[in-house]
């Protein structure tokens, strides 16, 4: 692989471990929490190797080792589709998906972490023995010093037992019984980010989808309360860093590294306190920027600067809907005034181009609400001159948010908005835009996977973890919600 470490890492290791990230190489690379693991396992002197989809999915990133020489296989789990793939994977490596199918034999040690862990970490409980929940770095250590003691002693039961001592590591032969979760454990989700470490990319590489661009993570969690968003309700409160830390730090990344591009890792760049410092510091270095996510509501002429300065053409945004009032609903208290007056800001800048999220299926959503999306897209084009790329996906309610009770719209119902949307669009005479709709098919499995507690796990497990072979039962729901409070 084309890489380049940030820092160098311990090479060999006397626990050898497969971190497996369920999505292509150049996904994964762009994963800072991917390269957060990859980095606190080589430090605390673990043999640990990278799995990716691509280029050969049961040989090794670092030494094209096979998967079945590993006693230990973990995955970052991001959201409901990498759960999927995960299990995928290891059906294809001949792996019995459900935990009990493992206790006999000489079958690898299961387990996970990532977002889902702070979500939903029901839906990985039939398939793994442990699950580092929330923030990972902190059980990290406790996690490989049992793992060794197993290593040596070949005893699932004693492991499983010692593994069940940490209050923020879930281990469903230890705290699933008779279906249900018998023990609360702790959600790791407020240590300072001052103390932890590291903070950026662990590897730089051409091939991330981000390009060689040096990742740092400037903040967690979210002052706002987005109806929709798990973010407020499942990451913890706002923590930031501190600007002087952050670039402390990459001073001696550019003494060492040959760095062009920074990516800025964040809920909202907006949001931090020390954003213009930070922009001038990089303006300093001759560092071209990038932003993970920008709320337009926050956008400021640096930023956009910033953004031309680096190279970059384009501006990513997310309205979520075209109607102020819908959009009030959602949490995002900005209206297409707004909207109008920054994209015409980075319009004057030099930016040419804009791509707009937005959701339908949305609760209270109206037939206009759908069209207003058209009309909104319209006065951009028309006021702005921007070229426009809209990405529509449906609106799926998720554990730990304000709408996680609200109905999902089905796939019938998803088309149908579909429908009146691209009709509407078709008003648009000059610079249509692209139209992007997410399937409704994928957005009915993202729910049914979404609301997973361990029964809906257990059938994925014995339907080779196709979520379409399982049929999802909606009152389940209800139950999952329920084990879901009492976990935490």
């Amino acid at each position: 692989m084309d890489e380049e470490c940030v820092t160098e890492l311990p090479r060999g290791g006397d626990l050898p471990w497969a971190l497996f990230y369920p999505a292509d190489y150049s996904v994964a690379s762009s994963s800072l929490g991917y390269h957060y693991i990859y980095r606190s396992l080589k430090e605390l002197g673990v043999a640990a190797e990278r799995f990716c989809n691509d280029p050969v999915p049961f040989r090794s990133i670092e030494g094209d080792t096979l998967l079945e020489r590993f006693p230990v296989i973990t995955a970052s789990v991001a959201y409901e589709g990498n759960a999927e793939i995960f299990f995928k994977w290891l059906n294809s490596a001949n792996i019995p998906l459900h935990f009990e199918s493992r206790l006999s034999g000489s079958y690898p040690i299961i387990g996970a972490g990532g977002a889902m862990s702070y979500i939903n970490p029901l839906l990985l409980s039939a398939i793994c023995d442990f699950i580092i929940l929330g923030d990972a770095l902190d059980a990290l250590p406790f996690a490989v010093k049992s793992l060794r003691r197993y290593l040596t002693s070949g005893n699932k039961e004693k492991l499983f037992d010692e593994l069940a001592e940490h209050p923020s590591i879930l281990v469903p032969p230890r705290h699933i019984r008779s279906g249900s979760v018998a023990v609360k454990r702790v959600l790791a989700n407020d240590q300072p980010l001052d103390a932890v470490h590291p903070m950026n990319s662990t590897w730089l590489t051409p091939r991330s989808s981000f390009g060689k661009t040096l990742l740092v993570e400037l903040q967690r969690g979210c002052v706002r309360n987005c109806s929709y968003c798990t973010l407020p309700g499942c990451f913890g409160k706002m923590r930031y860093r501190d600007s002087g830390m952050i670039k402390e730090r990459l001073e001696e990344i550019f003494s060492l590294c040959e760095v062009d591009q920074v990516g800025l890792v964040t809920p909202e760049a907006g949001d931090h306190p020390q954003i213009e410092d930070l922009l001038d510091f990089l303006e300093s270095k001759n560092k071209g920027v990038s932003f993970a996510s920008l709320r337009i509501d926050r956008l400021t002429e640096k930023m956009l600067y910033a953004l031309k300065r680096g190279g970059r053409h384009s501006i990513t945004v997310a309205p979520e809907t075209g109607s102020d009032e819908l959009r009030f609903s959602c949490g995002k208290k900005f209206n297409n005034e707004i909207i109008l007056e920054k994209l015409g800001l980075a319009a004057s800048l030099g930016i040419d181009q804009a791509k707009l999220y937005f959701m339908t299926g949305l609760p209270g959503e109206t037939d206009e609400d759908i069209k207003a999306i058209a009309d909104l897209s319209g006065r951009i084009i028309t006021e702005t001159g921007l070229n426009l790329i809209l990405s529509v996906n449906p609106f799926v309610p998720k554990p730990g948010t304000v709408w996680s009770g609200m109905e999902f719209e089905g796939t019938a119902g998803i088309r149908k908005k579909y429908g009146i949307l691209v009709q509407a669009l078709t008003k648009i005479k000059k610079k249509r835009p692209q139209l992007r709709m997410a399937s409704p098919k994928e957005a009915e499995s993202e729910f049914s996977l979404a609301w997973c507690g361990y029964n809906e796990s257990v059938a994925l497990a014995k339907n080779n973890g196709i979520s379409k072979k399982v049929r999802f039962d909606p009152a389940a729901r209800a139950k999952t919600l329920l084990e879901l409070e009492y976990l935490w």
